[in-house]
């Protein structure tokens, strides 16, 4: 009968310290990452993240609209010339340090370090990297035109007129926000004849069908910013200097668009971002949400952790006095239930971390909920760091598993010497005890 009642006592004991072990090694490891900010920043690291948004997202056909319209709608040909000024606008340094933040400011949510959670882009900066990195471009695609230089020069008026009329026409694409492709040579006209007749050339331009009345006006009043390149003869200094007057009202509009939908301080928040693109939910769902979530995890580390402790410490201590006065079975079976418990946490974690991540992925690439203006490239990012987190997030659990799995090992072999040690203790505590009497 005291058999039974051993076995089945150290059954239930067992259960127990087999669900303490499982939740304080699997549960409270996976909880614990969550709260720490290195286990956010080495998934985005392993997928090289930052690189690949200019890389493989920016450049995707499906973003062409977007990027341009960050750009003032400028008309630039190739879709890999755009990334290039956003990466001067955005570069990935600047990527990195605001995803770090927004890394720091959620896990310090969790933590209950910060009240509120928030995360948002302070973009102030980028905005004002636009207007130069946009102008830089332009004199890029200015610089590589093609201008041929005429074998001859002259003054007459047929002369002047026919460079008004095809000087008004790149005029006029870049006030529409088109960049040329051509354009022609100033030194068609002699030196002194562009001294001499700049006012009423130029005059010639701003009244030609071709140009309209706002560009007309803008470079009207840059008139004398004009004059000296187009004196010179250097072409392509009098394109910079006509374009950069008709390109910034179309980039400074841009500029105001965005801050249009950006808080104080020139912010991107993205909490209210998800609940504009939602039917489903509002900035208080997903305030709520993150509350319970950070509730959870916060339960999962501080009481679930305790009482998950409290189970295997007071599991095994039970487990050895039932099995009292027998020292090598009050520590053999202990030892036991931690090491296969511990082997069993192991295994579980394994699965854990080999399964998951890639279930986690194939969900995210094989939704079908995706808009047709979401690039697929954007998709396998997705995909790609969510599988990351989570082979970080179900990772660390070895060394905890591995650390119990030892002090099983270590009752066992210690319950394989317990009768000799015990025997040995006996005849040294009578020993020990005349000596003290004798003195």
């Amino acid at each position: 009968m005291v058999t039974l009642l051993r076995a089945l006592a150290g059954l239930v004991l067992g259960m127990v310290v087999f669900a303490g072990l499982l939740y304080s090694l699997v549960v409270v490891n996976f909880s614990q990452r969550l709260e720490d900010p290195e286990v956010y920043n080495v998934a985005i690291s392993d997928t090289d993240a930052y690189n690949r948004v200019y890389d493989d997202v920016l450049v995707d056909e499906a973003l062409a609209g977007q990027t341009a319209k960050l750009m003032g709608d400028l008309d630039i040909e190739a879709n890999e010339e755009a990334v290039e000024v956003l990466r001067d606008v955005l570069p990935p340094a600047y990527l990195q340090e605001q995803t770090e933040k927004n890394v720091e400011r959620f896990t310090g949510f969790l933590r209950h370090d910060r009240e509120n959670l928030e995360i948002y882009l302070a973009l102030k900066e980028p905005l004002e990297r636009i207007e130069p990195a946009v102008l830089d471009k332009v004199h890029q695609i200015i610089d590589e035109l093609v201008i041929e230089e005429p074998t001859t020069s002259g003054c007459s008026l047929g002369t002047l007129q026919r460079l008004a009329a095809e000087s008004a026409k790149p005029f006029a694409q870049l006030s529409d926000g088109e960049l040329p492709e051509s354009s022609p040579s100033l030194r068609i006209l002699s030196t002194e004849c562009r001294q001499q007749e700049f006012d009423s050339w130029f005059d010639l331009v701003l009244d030609d069908p071709a140009m309209n009345s706002q560009a007309a006006l803008i470079l009207d009043s840059r008139r004398e910013e004009i004059r000296g390149p187009f004196i010179a003869g250097d072409t392509r200094a009098f394109l910079k200097a006509v374009a950069d007057p008709l390109v910034e009202p179309l980039i400074e509009d841009a500029i105001a668009d965005i801050r249009r939908n950006l808080q104080g301080n020139d912010r991107f928040d993205a909490l209210q971002w998800m609940a504009d693109e939602s039917d489903d939910l509002t900035r208080e769902d997903i305030e709520e949400q993150a509350d319970t979530l950070r509730d959870v995890v916060s339960g999962a580390n501080g009481s679930g952790r305790i009482i998950a402790l409290l189970m295997v410490a007071l599991g095994c201590l039970l487990m050895a006095l039932v099995h009292l006065p027998k020292p090598g079975e009050m520590l053999r079976w202990p030892g036991i239930t931690l090491l296969m418990g511990s082997g069993v946490c192991l295994g579980v974690g394994f699965v854990l971390n080999s399964a998951i991540p890639g279930q986690i992925r194939k969900a995210i690439t094989n939704a079908a909920s995706y808009s047709a203006d979401v690039p697929i490239s954007a998709i396998d990012l997705s995909g790609d760091l969510m599988e990351s987190f989570a082979r970080q997030v179900t990772a660390g659990f070895m060394p905890a598993a591995v650390t119990v799995m030892v002090l099983g090992v270590v009752l066992i072999v210690a319950s394989l010497f317990a009768g000799a040690l015990m025997a040995v203790a006996r005849r040294l505590l009578p020993s020990s005890g005349s000596n003290g009497r004798s003195r």
